[in-house]
């Protein structure tokens, strides 16, 4: 079997639950209690000190002051999901839905930290999975929850690493997540918009009702448009271009998007948040971070308040 490993691309976040336990060996060993998927312990003959994460991991726990040893994954060089999280200088063993077993294995990491599930990695199939976890031990980004759940659950996941999770600055950003969602509020009620959160293809118009963040707006006071997410299975919502304009928006937030943003076709051209520049961004992935949200928030406070109704 090839050690550069290829697996297709899907269409397509207080204190750990740490207990220690005896191996038998005469060490101690210390397991982690997931705090998002039930039924889940991942077990570690002593406390994981190197970690492999992918790029997705590292935005979420760098500013908790954990460094991997060697990355891997999607959107590593991708400023809007890394955030101030600099790669420099450290090995990358894999890239986008690739990564090299060989080299992974020499790095000899305690723990390996991604997007996924019990089973691994979210884009590596079960050959790579298991090629993965006989390396090292996989713990699972939280993926479940709202947003403020997510945040703190990737605390738990930080905090079994040793990150510190109550420092001024992470104390700071939950203040600033606050604010930053009294802004969000206060300026909805102000100027009533319509919100769309989307990515477009060339294929069809994907949306992203369902998702947290999505959620989150709504709480706010937002009015979200789109199709409901699908029952299962992938869950972007499908929209036919020929469809796009009967889901009107004041305002696109667009997955990724940045000021070299350049997707164009006649029907997302002539949508009128598009006709507008009503855009802002969104992921629906990166860093679980309050500050990584309150920046995000603030953002889409200020598109509101500039913005006028054209749907």
């Amino acid at each position: 079997m090839s050690a550069l490993a290829a697996v297709s691309v899907l269409l397509l976040a207080s204190c750990a639950g740490v207990s220690s336990e005896d191996t038998g060996s005469g060490d101690e060993g210390v397991s982690f209690t997931h705090p998002s998927i039930d039924g889940l312990t991942v077990a570690f003959e002593s406390q994981p000190q190197d970690i492999v994460m992918d790029c997705y991991a590292y935005s979420s726990l760098h500013e908790y002051g954990i460094e991997p040893v060697a990355l891997f994954g999607y959107e590593c060089d991708n400023p809007f999901v890394m955030g101030d999280a600099d790669t420099s200088g450290i090995e990358m063993i894999g890239q986008d839905g690739e990564i090299d077993v060989e080299k992974l294995a020499e790095v000899q990491p305690d723990a390996i930290v991604g997007q996924g599930d019990a089973n691994g990695w979210t884009w590596f199939d079960e050959d790579v999975n298991a090629q993965l976890t006989r390396v090292a031990p996989f713990v699972p980004l939280p993926a479940d929850g709202s947003m403020d759940e997510r945040i703190a659950d990737t605390r738990e996941v930080a905090a079994f690493f040793g990150g510190d999770t109550e420092s001024e600055e992470i104390l700071q950003s939950d203040e600033e997540l606050g604010e930053a969602k009294d802004a969000v509020s206060a300026a909805l009620a102000e100027n009533d918009r319509s919100i769309m959160l989307a990515s477009p293809a060339k294929e069809m118009l994907y949306t992203g009702v369902g998702f947290a963040q999505a959620d989150l707006l709504e709480e706010l006071g937002a009015t979200i448009v789109g199709p409901d997410a699908p029952a299962d299975g992938n869950p972007w919502g499908q929209v036919a271009w020929e469809d796009a304009s009967t889901y009107e928006a004041d305002l696109i937030l667009v997955e990724g998007y940045s000021d070299d943003f350049a997707f164009s076709s006649e029907l997302w051209d002539a949508l009128p948040a598009v006709e507008a520049d009503q855009l802002a961004a969104w992921s629906s992935k990166g860093a679980m971070t309050a500050s990584t949200y309150a920046a995000w928030l603030t953002d889409v406070a200020d598109l509101v308040s500039a913005s006028k109704q054209v749907a």
